[in-house]
């Protein structure tokens, strides 16, 4: 078997296994198989491929846009057909894998797919692929007559960058996560959204924003936030940096985030001569430095 681009001269091969699949009743709500230009028109030129087996063609696959949208321009549906005589060979799986390597190399971010409740081949498939049921749109539309429901899939890739929520969290949100903040996002440079925030809220310390101005870091126009205000934001990373923030953080919900600590001194329990109060912040600054420009290299 070889996995090669699907090109016009393929097609009258391709629109066969289509009309297979069209026959099943849970393949598609299409009951016709376009001419050639409809079907190039509606899928990506660098995203359609042909399963070859002994120079026929057992397989097919596609990409297609979800929107016009430049929002959207990371997001794609998924098609494969399998002719009936090959299904069962592990074609589909090749296959789909490839189409979703080549996905990533697009810069496409999340795969979606749609797939009739009845067709559990293609639900296990697409499973196998690393796609997961995200719901069900009951009754979507009929197909001679009769109502449908799709389960809905997708994928996210863990390969094409997109922009990361990362979450700052201390105390107060006063003094060290502002300083993390700062940097995180000085660092970044526009890869990620980041957010600092308390388990109280102290108000900004003007020994942290003195001592980051120095390092010619602006945080002056930061605020004092507490944790329940960035409810329903899917987070990347919590980062806390404070052990009391760590020992007494409420519930955080998010599945997918990295939930790293470091407890770093806290400058402004320090007394004694400005000069000591700014060495203090000084170090807190430069140990917080030193450990965001280690997870930006590590993790952006």
């Amino acid at each position: 078997m070889k996995i090669i681009p699907l090109l016009k001269k393929h097609y009258p091969a391709v629109a066969s296994i289509y009309k297979e699949g069209l026959d099943t009743g849970i393949a598609t709500f299409e009951t016709e198989v376009p001419d050639w230009e409809r079907w190039d028109e509606k899928f990506l030129p660098e995203g359609r491929f042909i399963a070859e087996v002994n120079g026929e063609v057992a397989a097919w696959c596609a990409l297609s846009p979800t929107s016009k949208r430049e929002a959207y321009k990371g997001v794609a549906e998924d098609t494969i057909y399998v002719d009936s005589r090959y299904q069962g060979e592990g074609i589909g799986k090749k296959l789909l894998n490839h189409l979703i390597h080549t996905s990533e190399k697009l810069g496409i971010w999340t795969l979606q797919a749609a797939i009739f409740p009845q067709n559990i081949a293609s639900i296990r498939l697409h499973e196998d692929c690393g796609f997961r049921i995200i719901g069900t749109r009951e009754k979507v539309a009929q197909r001679n007559g009769r109502w449908y429901d799709n389960i809905l899939m997708e994928r996210r890739s863990k390969k094409v960058n997109y922009m990361k929520n990362i979450l700052v969290l201390c105390t107060g949100n006063s003094c060290r996560s502002q300083m993390a903040h700062g940097y995180l996002k000085k660092m970044a440079e526009g890869k990620a959204n980041i957010y600092s925030a308390g388990i109280e809220t102290h108000g900004l310390n003007p020994g942290a924003v003195s001592i980051m101005k120095e390092d010619n870091v602006d945080i002056s126009s930061y605020t004092s936030n507490h944790v329940d205000e960035y409810q329903g934001i899917n987070w990347d990373y919590i980062i806390t940096v404070c052990d009391h923030a760590n020992e007494n953080c409420p519930f955080i919900p998010a599945a997918r985030a990295v939930r790293l600590h470091h407890n770093f001194s806290d400058p402004s329990k320090v007394t004694g001569t400005d000069e000591e109060i700014r060495s203090a912040f000084r170090k807190t600054r430069n140990e917080i430095k030193d450990y965001c420009r280690k997870f930006i290299e590590t993790n952006l």
